[in-house]
């Protein structure tokens, strides 16, 4: 299914049903990354050895931000930052040396248009629609006539899904939440070393359609009103 089409859906479906619990409170809701799911999203990769002579280290992704909600009703808007790094390196398996070590910083924002249902016990879901970001990767590197840099992205765009559950007590809220953004971008590598060691069958890598799923399990509060 598209993500046009499941955007359609998520947000015709709320309308449809909405007279079933639907909610009389206004919300105000802060959500925020406690965890994210481990994946490589490693954009580089060696060539010059056999996967037999290289070691492959890759960090666990650590997304960081948040995101705060208004809700009105059964209806409501958001706005959603978040900052996941991803770290990885490849070394000679036999003499330790460092080929390429890779640091990308994933900045992603997000305005949310969000859905709600329930009183004491809530079911909160929508979509966001990416509203400016970057994506930076500084590559360290052991080949021969190299030089370190960080690239940037020529273009960001993507949109995520989210789910969320509440239970209200004494004009509270506490919050559990999963999220799941999709996100594409476009590498700026002219006049790059990296250029150079992928003309040269060193190193590998997309230049365009790169893209990133990343997910994370969210905790929150929430005052009502």
């Amino acid at each position: 299914m598209s993500a046009l089409r499941l955007t359609v859906l998520i947000i015709i479906f709320p309308i449809l049903f909405a007279a079933c619990g639907r909610s009389d409170l206004i919300r105000i809701r802060l959500l925020s990354p406690v965890s994210e799911t481990k994946k490589d999203h490693s954009i580089f990769t060696d060539e010059s050895l056999s996967a037999s002579e290289k070691e492959i280290t890759v960090a666990d992704p650590k997304t960081s931000g948040g995101g705060v909600y208004f809700l009105f009703k059964s209806i409501g808007l958001g706005y959603t930052t978040l900052t996941t790094k991803i770290e990885n390196e490849i070394s000679n398996s036999s003499s330790n040396a460092l080929l390429l070590k890779e640091e990308s910083t994933l900045v992603t924002n997000f305005a949310d248009l969000a859905f709600s249902i329930g009183e004491d016990y809530t079911l909160m879901w929508g979509a966001g629609v990416l509203s400016g970001g970057k994506l930076d990767t500084t590559l360290n590197y052991g080949y021969t006539g190299a030089t370190d840099e960080t690239l940037q992205h020529k273009e960001l765009s993507g949109h995520s899904m989210f789910l969320v559950l509440g239970h209200h007590g004494s004009g509270f809220e506490t919050l559990l939440g999963f999220r799941t953004n999709y996100i594409k971008a476009e590498l700026e590598d002219s006049l790059s070393s990296a250029t150079t060691l992928k003309t040269a069958s060193s190193i590998s890598y997309e230049r365009t359609g790169l893209r990133f799923t990343t997910n994370q399990v969210q905790l929150g509060i929430g005052v009502t009103f």
